[in-house]
């Protein structure tokens, strides 16, 4: 019997060994089968997919297929960015012509700025709670100190650091900005003031961080109770005196967010009716009787000149209407500030143009100047603009059927009378009004309401979208 099995053990083994190897080429087979068929299906499926994408016109045939785009800040599905950050979207398509670009923006960004401590405050406040931190439990003295030292330098490092660094995250880039607010932080500040103070900031930010975090690596290499006392005192010292040397850029972040705070907010969703004109042609008296209550007195930093806003009501609808500063005739590169926030006005928000002009030789400009600055105002915005022409202070024209006072008899020459009836047959849809009089203020209003019903398409009712052609205008206009 023993030799029986004897025999037999060597046969089971080579059976075991030929069933393994049998087992083995089986499941080698059955999983290069599911390969097979996990390729397939993936290949099938992305097949679909490109098919159905492009069914979209969403993925272009051929190497040169346009990509979709976000703007830097944004997020996929989501329409508006994050405070400060990421105002807006973008993405661009490509039909074999020119590209365009489509960005949405998120107005009142400057507003949004982050409140900034004072430079003085901010360092006091970092030392005063770094010197509270107390070292990790179960330590005894040498360790002990390495740890308090370690602890408090860190949290100084921090308590100056994370503060500046939420500071110039909440300070959008200019490239972010709704182009209306772009440029007035231009007119109010400069670009580059702007850009220079957040990167001297976030340069404190980076060096304050260096010494902290040198310093506090340096204290846990200390070996006595004495040295891991001396190098924390030293840190301190050093992170303090590194801070106060480039303080005073925390004070100008501070003052850049109180000046752009009180600019005002592009009201993309309330349709504006703007008036236009050259100085004194009585802008703001038509802004008074067209509002439905008292304006309102907006001061602009960088000019002492009183900006009247008011608003009126179509339909339970709220409209803006503001007159803006008077423009000359010459050309924009000659402008100054006050000037090129008309220009700005006009060219980035969603306006309705009355154009004023005074024919009563009372507003200092003649009216041939006046006739050649609506002439340029005209063909650069007409097309894209609603735009009601308006005779001012008529009841002080002769030729519009009002009378003149005895003291401006003088005025009213034969030359005066012919320079008044070329403009008017310049500008024959213009309507006569005189607000003090209020002549022609119902027929103005009335005319104002048909207009924007009549182009209420182009005072959209949310954002704002500014679309640019390839090689078309800037995405802000440049300002001086």
């Amino acid at each position: 019997m023993r030799a029986v099995v004897s025999s037999l053990a060597p046969r089971s083994h080579a059976i075991a060994r030929v069933v393994c190897r049998s087992a083995h080429a089986m499941t080698t087979m059955t999983t290069a089968l599911t390969m097979t068929s996990t390729r397939g299906a993936i290949g099938a499926t992305s097949t679909g997919a490109a098919a159905s994408i492009r069914a979209r016109g969403c993925v272009g045939r051929g190497p040169a297929a346009p990509r979709r785009w976000l703007a830097r800040g944004s997020r996929a599905g989501d329409g508006d960015g994050g405070e400060g950050a990421g105002e807006g979207d973008g993405e661009g398509s490509d039909d074999g012509g020119g590209v365009a670009t489509k960005r949405s923006y998120r107005p009142g960004a400057l507003n949004r700025l982050p409140n900034v401590s004072p430079g003085e405050q901010l360092i006091a406040s970092a030392v005063k709670r770094a010197s509270r931190v107390t070292p990790n439990r179960g330590l005894k003295e040498a360790a002990r100190e390495r740890s308090k030292g370690q602890k408090q330098l860190d949290a100084l490092t921090a308590g100056l650091c994370t503060p500046l660094k939420g500071y110039v995250k909440g300070f959008p880039s200019p490239e972010r900005l709704h182009p209306f607010e772009r440029a007035l932080l231009e007119l109010t500040l400069s670009d580059k003031k702007y850009r220079t103070t957040i990167e001297q900031v976030d340069t404190l930010r980076k060096g304050l961080l260096g010494v902290g975090k040198g310093f506090s690596a340096q204290v846990t290499k200390t070996t006595g109770i004495k040295d891991a006392e001396a190098v924390r005192e030293q840190g301190f010292k050093e992170v303090e005196a590194f801070y106060r040397r480039s303080s005073r850029h925390v004070d100008d972040l501070k003052s850049i967010a109180q000046l752009l705070r009180r600019l005002p907010v592009a009201e993309l969703e309330t349709p504006t009716v703007a008036l236009v004109g050259a100085p004194n042609v009585g802008k703001s008296s038509l802004v008074r009787v067209l509002s439905s209550g008292q304006p309102e007195v907006c001061n602009y930093p960088f000019t002492t000149k009183g900006i009247k806003m008011g608003h009126f009501f179509i339909d339970d609808e709220r409209h803006i209407v503001t007159d803006t500063p008077g423009l000359l005739a010459r050309d924009d590169i000659d402008r100054n500030k006050i000037e090129m926030l008309t220009i700005a006005t006009l060219e980035h928000l969603p306006t309705c143009v009355i154009f004023v002009t005074d024919l009563s030789g009372l507003s200092g400009t003649s009216i041939d100047d006046q006739l050649q600055l609506r002439e340029e105002i005209y063909k650069k915005f007409a097309h894209r603009r609603p735009w009601i022409d308006v005779f001012s202070k008529c009841a002080l024209v002769p030729v519009l059927g009002g009378t003149h006072a005895t003291d401006m008899e003088t005025l009213w020459g034969e030359e005066e009378i012919a320079e008044a009836n070329r403009a008017i047959a310049a500008i024959p849809k213009a309507m006569s009004t005189s607000a003090d009089e209020q002549l022609g203020i119902a027929e103005l209003k009335d005319a104002l309401a048909t207009l924007l019903g009549e182009h209420k398409q182009s005072l959209p009712a949310s954002r704002d979208d500014y679309t640019r052609e390839k090689d078309d205008r800037p995405e802000y206009i440049h300002m001086l």
